[in-house]
This record gives structure tokens, C-alpha cells and sequence, in this order.
């Protein structure tokens, strides 16, 4: 009986693609041997093409009449969700950030008023509020800031500067 593999999954892409190639085909697109596809195709084992091997299983598969990449509709759907992570947390970014930029304004405003020679003790006591409003907004951003670096959006190009 054929184990039941379920769709976009790493073994039903590595399945297809050995189906319409052939194991020997696709085992030679990869640089692996037979073996190899099958335990990839296996839904029961841990193993999983490179990032090489599975670009290569996707363009013999389409070099061969193939409708489709596989393991590449496959990766897609796998990090999708992270990726929406990250494009939420870089909203978030820029709201905390617009947060810091008014909080910011408002404590050196305030500040500057307090420091006229006729600025009250109410002058005084609103520019310790906006101070004190921005400190929290920057601890925020901070904290952003760290969750995104822990998350990995380090490594993305487009959050990356450059030196």
C-alpha cells in the first residue's frame, strides 16, 4: 500500500517531481542517489533536500514539462508565516518609532517652555510628564528593536544596514 503523503509537503513535492521524472532522473538532477529521493519522498523520514538539490529537482522538473516548482511552492508556504511576522513586527517598528518622534517633540517642547524665567511649577511638572512619556516610548522601541534582532530580521537584507 502507497503511504498517503499529505500536499505541500516536502515529500509529496520530491513524490511528484519523482514521478514525473523518474527516481533515476531526479536522482540525478540532485547529485544523490536513489535511495535518497525515496527516503525524501517518504513522508515517515526527517530528511529533506539542500536548497541546491531542491532548486535543481525544480528546474529538471520544469525542464521536463513540469507545471510547476514543487519544492519551491513548498518552501514558500513553509516561511510565509514568518515572513508575515516580520513584515508585522517592521509595522509595529514604525509605529513605536513615530511614537518615540512625538513623545520626543513634545518633552523638548515642554522642556524649552520650562526653562523660560517665567515658567510655574506647572511648566515644570508637564515637562516631567513628556520626559518621562518619552523615556517610556524609547524603552518600547527598544524592546521592539531586540525582539526583532532576536527573531532574526538581522539577516534580512532590507532591515540591514551597511558600514
Amino acid at each position: 500500500m502507497t503511504k498517503q503523503r499529505v500536499p505541500g509537503t516536502w515529500s509529496a513535492a520530491v513524490t511528484q517531481i519523482a514521478e514525473h521524472l523518474g527516481v533515476r532522473r531526479a536522482a540525478h538532477a540532485a547529485r544523490v542517489g536513489d535511495r535518497t529521493i525515496y527516503k525524501w519522498s517518504d513522508p515517515d523520514m526527517a530528511t529533506t533536500p539542500t536548497l541546491a538539490q531542491a532548486a535543481a529537482l525544480d528546474r529538471a522538473y520544469v525542464a521536463a514539462g513540469g507545471p510547476s516548482m514543487p519544492l519551491l511552492e513548498c518552501y514558500g508556504r513553509m516561511v510565509d508565516p514568518a515572513a508575515a511576522d516580520l513584515a508585522a513586527c517592521s509595522q509595529a517598528l514604525v509605529v513605536e518609532i513615530a511614537g518615540v518622534a512625538k513623545e520626543a517633540g513634545e518633552a523638548v517642547s515642554f522642556s524649552l517652555a520650562a526653562s523660560q524665567p517665567d515658567a510655574d511649577r506647572a511648566a515644570m511638572l508637564r515637562a516631567m510628564r513628556e520626559t518621562h512619556e518619552a523615556a517610556q516610548a524609547v524603552g518600547s522601541l527598544s524592546r521592539r528593536l531586540s525582539s526583532i534582532f532576536r527573531r532574526g530580521a538581522e539577516l534580512r537584507p532590507s532591515t540591514r544596514g551597511t558600514l
